[in-house]
């Protein structure tokens, strides 16, 4: 499992696990029968990140989750409320250094007017960021690791 794999799989389970969501999943292709409140999370766009200069891929990828609830349900805004910001808290306090997955960088949180097929429901868009590095490290003390190494004094001529 690459840690774009992971990071998508621990994002899915630990938003699943919050208090009030019913249903968290892929944002999926047709609309089936949900249980609201619901989330569903997208992978949107891979971006490159500065060269760690270790041979891994580092990537900066973006993501969105939707937030659903049902305009029939009593007390809308507070269930919305809460739902946004146990999922920004969670998503800020996770990181996985050790899989080489940062903390969750947050760029916002706002109604989403344009779903016209979800009408009748309330929608909020939640985006962030994490950076990842894919790949092996040339520095994972495996095989030839660098351990010597010389440096050339450059000495000022002489007149």
């Amino acid at each position: 499992m690459t840690n774009l794999e992971l990071l998508h799989q621990e994002i899915l389970e630990g938003i699943s696990q919050l208090t009030g969501v019913q249903h968290c999943g892929n944002y999926p292709r047709r609309m089936d029968e949900v249980t609201l409140p619901a989330v569903f999370v997208d992978l949107v766009e891979l971006e490159p990140d500065t060269d760690p200069g270790t041979d891994e891929l580092a990537l900066i990828t973006h993501w969105e989750a939707r937030v659903i609830v049902s305009e029939s349900q009593k007390e809308t805004d507070k269930i919305i409320r809460s739902l946004i910001l146990s999922i920004m808290t969670w998503l800020f306090s996770h990181s996985w250094p050790q899989k080489n997955i940062g903390r969750a960088q947050i760029k916002q949180a706002a109604p989403d007017h344009f779903s016209p097929e979800l009408q009748g429901h309330i929608i909020w868009l939640i985006e962030w960021t994490h950076s990842i590095r894919v790949g092996d490290s040339v520095w994972d003390g495996k095989g030839v690791v660098q351990n010597r190494y010389s440096s050339v004094a450059i000495m000022p001529m002489r007149k």
